[in-house]
């Protein structure tokens, strides 16, 4: 009796796995293929590539931005390297500037030095004026003549420069008007004047309101006599401005003086406001008000006073120099004095306030 073959039970199993392999294989193809067959929507595409888009454009515009930063800061740096190599040669401008200064000055220096060692020993003034000097005399302004008259306004508009200060002075005491301060620069320029007379020239001080008279010793003084100077500088500071302006009377009180001047010096603030009565004066301006008819007088007839004056005065061959002394409301004065004292080859001053 034939014996039966056993049953391999491993084979059985091998062909289970690998029937099982091959039904995943084909499952995945399966999937794989179905997956591949997908579609995407068209809408979304586009909306990615505007986002590309718009992310390109924006790197794009960063970029120039960059750029442009990068160009700025190169421009920026060559301004600075060109205000540095500027401040460098200013620099070396100051230096030179510096050293040739300081040469300068000690050439000065020593110009000076020689100057003081060969300059004349200067003569004492007769008259004392402190804090003057030949370094504050105004450039053209020099006193010379051999007769030499002074005439120095003492009318009430010489306490102030301003009217509303003048009409309060002329109610004020004697003492405030003498300590007024436009006064007092007045009789400084006078004393100024008196303190550079030559020694050879006699002199002679008028002063002039509504009247006139001379101040000093006697009628003329030589510049030489001290006693006499100092005595005309006294009798200066005994003088009270008042009352109105008479020119004429003070040019006739010089006129009359013997021997006749060569040179005059006045001192004054401005046109005259009174004058000696005459009709023709009468007919030719209607200013009444010229001889006490009136208190008040106009520009225009104290401009025709002075005109009138001078030609009434008779004076001749007369230096005039005149220094102006600021007044409020005087628009003439400078002009009308200016003409006078240069027909005769003097000069008009308008001096700063420092001075004397």
């Amino acid at each position: 009796m034939l014996k039966r073959r056993s049953f391999d039970g491993f084979n059985l199993a091998f062909l289970d796995v690998m029937a099982c392999g091959l039904g995943a294989i084909i499952l995945i193809l399966m999937l794989v293929k179905f997956n591949a067959t997908t579609q995407i929507p068209s809408n979304e595409v586009e909306r990615l590539q505007q986002e590309l888009n718009a992310l390109q454009e924006n790197s794009a515009l960063l970029q120039a931005n960059l750029d442009k930063v990068d160009k700025n800061i190169s421009t920026e740096t060559a301004s600075v390297q060109k205000l540095e190599e500027r401040i460098w040669q200013l620099k070396i401008q100051q230096d030179v500037s510096q050293r040739e200064l300081r040469d300068k000055k000690a050439m000065l220096s020593d110009v000076e030095r020689s100057v003081a060692s060969v300059a004349p020993r200067q003569v004492d003034d007769n008259v004392t004026l402190q804090g003057a000097g030949e370094e504050n005399y105004l450039l053209g302004l020099k006193v010379e003549g051999k007769y030499i008259g002074i005439l120095i306004d003492t009318s009430a508009s010489m306490t102030d420069e301003k009217l509303r200060d003048i009409i309060r002075r002329k109610i004020s005491s004697d003492a405030e008007r003498k300590s007024a301060p436009k006064w007092r620069r007045a009789k400084r320029v006078v004393k100024w004047l008196l303190a550079r007379v030559p020694p050879p020239s006699k002199v002679t001080v008028v002063s002039f309101n509504d009247s006139a008279r001379q101040i000093g010793p006697g009628d003329i003084v030589l510049a030489s006599n001290s006693v006499s100077m100092k005595q005309l500088s006294a009798d200066l500071d005994t003088l009270i401005p008042r009352n109105g302006t008479n020119l004429q009377v003070a040019l006739n009180a010089v006129k009359t003086l013997s021997p006749r001047m060569t040179h005059l010096y006045v001192v004054t603030d401005g046109l005259p406001t009174l004058g000696e009565r005459s009709t023709s004066l009468r007919s030719l301006a209607h200013c009444g008000s010229l001889f006490g008819q009136s208190k008040t007088i106009t520009g225009d007839c104290r401009l025709r006073l002075f005109n009138y004056t001078l030609k009434q005065s008779g004076i001749s061959g007369v230096q005039v120099n005149t220094v102006l002394l600021p007044l409020e409301g005087e628009p003439h004065a400078p002009q009308a004095y200016w003409d006078w004292s240069s027909s005769t080859g003097g000069l008009m001053i308008s001096p700063a306030s420092s001075w004397p």
